[in-house]
């Protein structure tokens, strides 16, 4: 008697036992299905968040690294940060690009054309107007005050021989070895040859942008525009001036302002 009662419990015992088991194998599927879907889903939400427009603090140096001049967005005629040169970063990233060019084998040579004054803009400008006409000189060439040369920012390669380098196609090789390394200096091909809508200007090979090390990567990774980076307006020239939004204002509450109206 006490035998059979030991036996009968004892399979009672081992019964609730293995459905405890049972219960709880058959609740830890549950709860690894929900932790992977919520891994999942985190992985997914990354994975689609892209890092532009970037957003970018008023009055700090970004605002001015990233500052976007183009046919919307003008400076003032007399703006000069870097008393008619480069600012230190920008010639920094120049030499360290034409250095790395050269020993590529690559024929660029060591002078460029960087800072660009309002009035000099004007002569150039005028001078495409009267050989082209307006519309053709606008594709080539930016009105006066509308010139990211005058930012300090951007400069245009020069060939060992003086003239643009890679002018026309001359040298693909190099031109695609600009777009592929550029941004380990901090810089970009400003106006690539396939988002000419969004720049507002025709391809050019030798112009040179500096953006910063953490942009230009990217920049160069996405394949975008400054305009597309930062969500900044680009393309042609406003019917009206009073459309304009100043560069200098492009990252300030009242511009915020502007875009939400």
């Amino acid at each position: 008697m006490k035998l059979g009662a030991t036996v009968g419990i004892g399979v009672v015992v081992i019964g609730l036992v293995a459905g405890g088991l049972v219960y709880a194998h058959q609740q830890h599927p549950s709860t690894s299905i929900t932790k992977s879907s919520q891994h999942t889903s985190k992985q997914t939400k990354s994975a689609t968040t892209k890092p532009y427009p970037v957003q970018v603090k008023a009055g700090s140096t970004e605002a001015t690294t990233l500052m976007v001049v183009n046919k919307k967005h003008p400076l003032p005629a007399d703006y000069n940060p870097y008393n008619g040169g480069l600012s230190p970063k920008t010639n920094q990233a120049k030499d360290e690009l034409i250095s790395a060019m050269k020993a590529a084998g690559f024929n660029v040579g060591d002078t460029v054309s960087g800072y660009r004054a309002y009035d000099y803009q004007k002569t150039l400008y005028d001078g495409y107007v009267a050989g082209q006409g307006q519309a053709a000189a606008d594709s080539v060439s930016a009105r006066p005050g509308y010139s990211e040369h005058q930012t300090g920012l951007a400069f245009d390669l020069r060939s060992s021989t003086g003239g643009l380098f890679a002018e026309g196609g001359s040298d693909p090789d190099a031109a695609q070895w600009l777009q592929d390394n550029a941004y380990k200096y901090g810089l970009i091909v400003r106006y690539p040859e396939d988002l000419t809508t969004s720049t507002g200007y025709d391809h050019e090979e030798w112009h040179m942008r500096y953006v910063g090390k953490r942009a230009a990567a990217v920049i160069t990774k996405y394949h975008l525009s400054l305009e597309q980076y930062t969500g900044n307006a680009g393309g042609d020239y406003n019917k009206s001036k009073s459309a304009d939004i100043p560069a200098l204002e492009e990252y300030s509450a009242t511009y915020k302002d502007r875009l939400t109206k």
